[in-house]
């Protein structure tokens, strides 16, 4: 349902990614690995439109051609994105970080849902945002995700700064977010053991390339270990 053929993406002079082919299926959660540098980042912002991709590189949203289109239309067509560092508004409260996502939906106030799924947002509903921990402010982030109602959820090294104790609880809940919202997840991530736990599929990137690909039916953790060990 998602589908991305021949994507090109440079800097400058520089081609970061080249004819990179990728495609997501509907309820799937996908983990795109890789040492750092490797284009997860620039793959990422190509999709959600923050970087333009080259001449011939398609992005489509089940029939919808998002290529050439603004950020904000790619969000309105199904497509959510939470930044590497989760990039919360830290003067904002809490309760009003979430309902910048709204801008984007008829919903007037914080659905009920997101509070299900992170309890801690709505007991501290009035505090600002940059006073969370890390994993508090995680969970701020897929949130003001979530109520955008995306069908693609992209997730940028989500455990970036948060306590390995939490890890595996925020790959559960990637699951029920899935479960809950038949949502499709891609996850872009260095920590094995959270892409083991969350992860249906696995893709490994180098020099902007994929070049491995397996199920979680055979999946081979030792020869994933070696593409990301430095």
């Amino acid at each position: 349902m998602f589908h991305i053929n021949s994507l090109n993406v440079s800097y400058g002079e520089s081609k970061v990614i080249e004819n990179l082919d990728l495609e997501l299926n509907k309820g799937e959660i996908l983990a795109v690995m890789g040492r750092n540098g490797m284009g997860k980042t620039t793959l990422f912002k190509s999709l959600i439109g923050i970087l333009g991709c080259g001449s011939g590189s398609s992005i489509k949203m089940e029939d919808k051609e998002l290529s050439s289109e603004p950020s904000f239309i790619r969000v309105r067509n199904g497509l959510a994105y939470v930044p590497q560092g989760r990039m919360i508004f830290p003067n904002l409260s809490v309760t009003d970080n979430i309902r910048t996502g709204l801008d984007s939906t008829e919903e007037k106030s914080v659905p009920d849902y997101v509070y299900e799924l992170f309890p801690v947002l709505k007991e501290m509903g009035k505090r600002k945002g940059g006073n969370l921990s890390g994993g508090q402010q995680q969970q701020l982030a897929i949130a003001r995700a979530l109520v955008t109602k995306p069908k693609v959820l992209l997730l940028d090294e989500p455990t970036e700064g948060i306590q390995p104790s939490i890890i595996k609880e925020m790959a559960e809940k990637l699951k029920t977010i899935r479960d809950m919202h038949q949502v499709s997840i891609i996850v872009a991530e260095q920590v094995l053991s959270f892409a083991l736990t969350a992860c249906d599929r696995f893709l490994v990137m180098e020099g902007g390339s994929i070049v491995h690909s397996s199920d979680r039916s055979e999946v081979d953790a030792e020869k994933i270990k070696k593409f990301l060990s430095v």
